[in-house]
């Protein structure tokens, strides 16, 4: 029997959250119980497990998993505290021979000292394993993928999808890329075509916009050119590190030239479009004057702070807007505050009281105060509709004033589907306005039923006006930060040592 291990660190950040994330952002598993945790979810290690498990000769271990949701920078002691279970883990198998190593990343993680800390995991685990086991890995369509991390594992499968639907096939064909090359003569070789452009906006939602075009330019490549993999990368645009960009990727079986050829014809004309990959926003002036056109069932982007992508959660911008314009419909909406959670949880159900909500954890959001009664406590445990795992949004409390009805949370959470509202007796179907704390989510989730749904031009670590966040370490010129930029496309190849 082959032995192949099955680890993953998982974190997107946005290096303009002034909050750091720390260890206890992440839900560890370990052994056992990440196997029990993830197998039959659709989440990367659900989609490796079926695929491994099926195969002959196979033994899938499953030995440490560290997911946290999306947020600030983590504290580079807490990062080193996670690498070092991870590797202790792995060290742990080695009194029997390990044939290969699957790791699930996302590709967007950053610590307060390691703008790589992905590569980082790589080269330690290969450093402690030795040349013999193969690698593979799954990664984030917004990962950027870098130097370290191709030269440690040359083989991947990425996301194809936008808003992600495929993230247990993508751990499936992953798992299978690694069964290649331990069955097979294999001999990866990338082609990496890197863009200066940085993108946001409907144009990246994969099945109706442009990028969608490209995705299904590098799949039909592997078809056609016999590729071992091709990906497109839009990279994480408030993850502000040294390679930052949206790159262009062709693995072929040792054949250098075939991987750049590749890499070229699926990059074609992609800049072109930079211009119609950013966000089309509307001012909260338009977005107070939807709802006083009655537009209703109307959902309210704040993508400016959306936890998914890596902000803090706890704007209540967009609320107060509506409110001081005197809107009377219903508002359904998310915040991250742990200090009214708790003071929610001292009251008790059906007490009623002053509440400060929001600028909690980001000082820049100025706090809204309102009477409120404490409709609904929970300890924040419920199951994700799009993955099918638990969530952890520590104690959370549903607040109502007059028209409002507010879900907060003690920690941030996934906010692209309606999990968080439905786990607390909310379905914003029934609701006029829904403030969504996403820049995109699945189409049956709001835009299916709603009469207008909007990106509102907000305050915040993860705002698609770019040119404003204050970019210090991605390569520059990159658009749109620098309007003028200009793209010469330069292939770089990497081969086995």
């Amino acid at each position: 029997m082959k032995r192949v291990l099955i680890v993953a660190l998982q974190q997107e950040v946005s290096s303009f959250n002034p909050v750091p994330s720390t260890r206890s952002d992440f839900t560890v598993h370990a052994g056992d119980e990440m196997r029990r945790a993830f197998a039959g979810t659709d989440t990367y290690t659900g989609g490796a497990l079926g695929v491994l498990e099926a195969a002959e000769g196979i033994d899938p271990i499953c030995i440490f998993s560290a997911i946290a949701c999306s947020a600030g920078p983590l504290a580079h002691n807490d990062y080193l505290e996670l690498k070092a279970e991870l590797l202790a883990a792995i060290a742990a198998q080695m009194t029997q021979d390990i044939d290969g190593v699957l790791f699930h990343l996302h590709g967007a993680m950053a610590t307060t000292a390691e703008t790589d800390p992905e590569g980082d995991v790589l080269e330690s685990v290969r450093g402690l394993v030795g040349r013999a086991p193969v690698f593979a890995m799954s990664l984030d369509l917004h990962g950027i993928l870098t130097r370290r991390m191709i030269a440690a594992c040359p083989a991947f499968e990425c996301l194809r999808t936008y808003p992600h639907v495929d993230f247990a096939e993508t751990g499936a064909r992953a798992a299978r890329l690694l069964l290649r090359q331990l069955q097979e003569d294999l001999t990866p070789v990338v082609a990496r075509l890197r863009l200066p452009m940085l993108v946001r906006g409907d144009e990246c939602i994969t099945q109706t916009g442009i990028f969608g075009h490209y995705i299904a330019r590098a799949v039909d490549r592997v078809a056609s050119d016999g590729l071992i993999g091709a990906s497109v990368l839009i990279g994480n645009p408030f993850t502000d590190v040294p390679e930052l960009c949206c790159q262009v990727l062709a693995i072929s079986n040792g054949d250098p030239a075939g991987a750049e050829h590749a890499a070229r014809a699926i990059a074609e004309g992609f800049f072109d479009h930079r211009a119609q990959l950013q966000a089309d926003l509307v001012s909260l002036d338009a977005a107070v004057a939807l709802a006083a056109a009655g537009r209703f069932p109307l959902g309210l982007k704040d993508a400016a702070d959306a936890p998914s992508s890596g902000a803090s959660g706890d704007s209540m911008e967009v609320v107060r807007a509506l409110l001081d314009a005197g809107c009377e419909a219903t508002i359904l909406a998310p915040v991250v505050d742990a200090p009214c959670t708790a003071l929610a949880h001292r009251m008790g159900v059906g007490a009623s009281g002053r509440f400060t909500l929001g600028g909690s954890c980001d000082s820049r959001f100025a706090p809204l105060e309102l009477d409120a009664t404490v409709a609904m406590l929970s300890d924040g445990q419920y199951r994700m509709e799009t993955w099918g795992v638990t969530e952890q949004a520590g104690p959370c409390a549903k607040l109502r004033a007059g028209n409002l009805t507010v879900i907060a949370t003690s920690r941030a959470v996934q906010l692209f589907d309606r999990s968080l509202f439905l786990a607390h007796g909310e379905d914003p179907r029934n609701h006029q306005i829904i403030v969504v704390k996403s820049p995109h989510c699945q189409h049956r989730y709001f835009d299916e039923w709603a009469d207008t749904v909007v990106s509102v031009d907000a305050q915040g670590a993860t705002s698609a006006r770019l040119e404003r966040l204050g970019h210090r370490l991605c390569p520059r010129p990159i658009y749109p930060l620098d309007p003028e930029t200009v793209f010469i496309p330069e292939v770089e190849i990497f081969e086995p040592l």
